[in-house]
Order: structure tokens, then sequence, then C-alpha cells
């Protein structure tokens, strides 16, 4: 199984599905990872600056701990993101090339804009794959468009220490984020954990899923 996780920005897969990433990488499936965007930039109001070079540095160390290949894409600008058809037939080749059985990228209904931007061009790449899971990283939401949850990957106490010590890689972001962060994702993830008969959880919108028994997402009964 080859499984290929997308986001927009350096972390995003990191928040959404590292620990599943993880799981599928442990019942034999080769991982890769593509982000859009450089990832930079400044909120001048509190003095922070994420610069693109170390946001890709970061990114990569903790590509490498999880052991998810680089997919290499055009970067596209952050904050800016708009439907790119050349990205979009850049992302359909790296399906062609790596065989990918099984796709994660954004939710269809965040509303940050580079977010919604990789959704549009996953969306038409990724219309062959027949597994495309949708996940939520930052919270960016109101209650029209409303993240539901279709599949649930359940975690003890002990892996989710895990997936916070990989986004304490990416430094840059951890000091000006880890208290947003314990709010707005760790304490989701107990929430779904909670739903799902477990400590913690990552969650999923289902666009497509099909053969699940074929790499052993779930087990035979």
């Amino acid at each position: 199984m080859n499984v290929l996780a997308v986001g927009a920005h350096w972390d995003d897969i990191e928040i959404g599905c590292a620990l599943s990433l993880q799981r599928l990488r442990g019942r034999g499936a080769k991982l890769f990872g593509a982000v859009l965007t450089d990832s930079d930039y400044v909120v001048a109001a509190d003095g922070h600056m994420r610069e693109s070079a170390a946001a890709r540095a970061e990114g990569l160390r903790v590509f490498e701990k999880l052991g998810v290949q680089h997919a290499r894409t055009t970067v596209l600008p952050n904050l800016s993101m708009r439907y790119d058809q050349r990205v979009m037939q850049e992302l359909e080749a790296i399906v062609e090339d790596h065989c990918i059985d099984m796709v994660f990228t954004h939710w269809f209904g965040d509303h940050n804009t580079d977010h919604a931007a990789t959704w549009e061009i996953s969306r038409v790449a990724f219309r062959r794959v027949g597994n495309l899971l949708q996940y939520q990283s930052n919270a960016y939401f109101d209650n029209v468009s409303s993240f539901v949850s279709h599949l649930y990957f359940g975690f003890t106490e002990e892996q989710y220490q895990w997936k916070k010590s990989l986004l304490a890689m990416h430094e840059t972001e951890w000091g000006y984020r880890e208290a947003r962060w314990k709010r707005e994702i760790f304490d989701r993830e107990r929430f779904w954990g909670f739903q799902a008969g477990s400590d913690y959880a990552e969650s999923f919108m289902i666009s497509r899923l099909r053969d699940t028994g074929s790499f052993g997402l779930f087990p035979a009964r």
C-alpha cells in the first residue's frame, strides 16, 4: 500500500494525520508527503515570523522521523493560494508514479484559504484514487460547514505523546502556538478518543473508501 498525505503548510500533515500515517506504515505502507506552500508568514502584532527555509528544514526532519518521503511539487506562496492546474497535474503524476492507493488531504469546509485551495486542487488531482480521506488541521470553520467524523484511528496516551513530540519539532511554531494547539488540537483529539473508545483519536471525513481489507485498515472478521 502506498499512501500520500497532502498539506498546505509544513505541520498540517502532522496535525491532521501523523499517528494514522505511523499506524499504516507499521502495517507495511510506504508513505509520501507533499506540502504545497512555502509556509512563510509574519504576525507583526506579536513579533512572530516563520521563514520558509526554517519551516522546510523543520518539516523535513519531522518527515524523516515519520518515515515519509517528500514528494516535491511547485511551491506556492503562503496566504494567497489559489487553484493551480500545474500543481494539480504534479499531484496527479505523484499518484501515477508511486501507485498511490490512499490520500489524506485537507477537509473541504476549512476556512483557511490555503487549506481550502489545497482541497480544491486535491479533489481534482485525486479523482481516480479509490481511498480519499479529509482531515481537520487547525480549527478554521463555522456552524454552516461542520466537520463530521466518519472514521476514527484510536491511540493510547503514550502513542499520543509521540505526536506531541513531532509537533514540538516545528520549533518556530511550537514556541508560538503551543498553548493554542493544546486547546485546539489535543483537547479535540482527546474528545474524539472518547467517542472512539480510546485515549485519543485522529478523525477523518470520507470522500471515498474502498478495498480496506486488502491493506489491513480494519481487522478481518
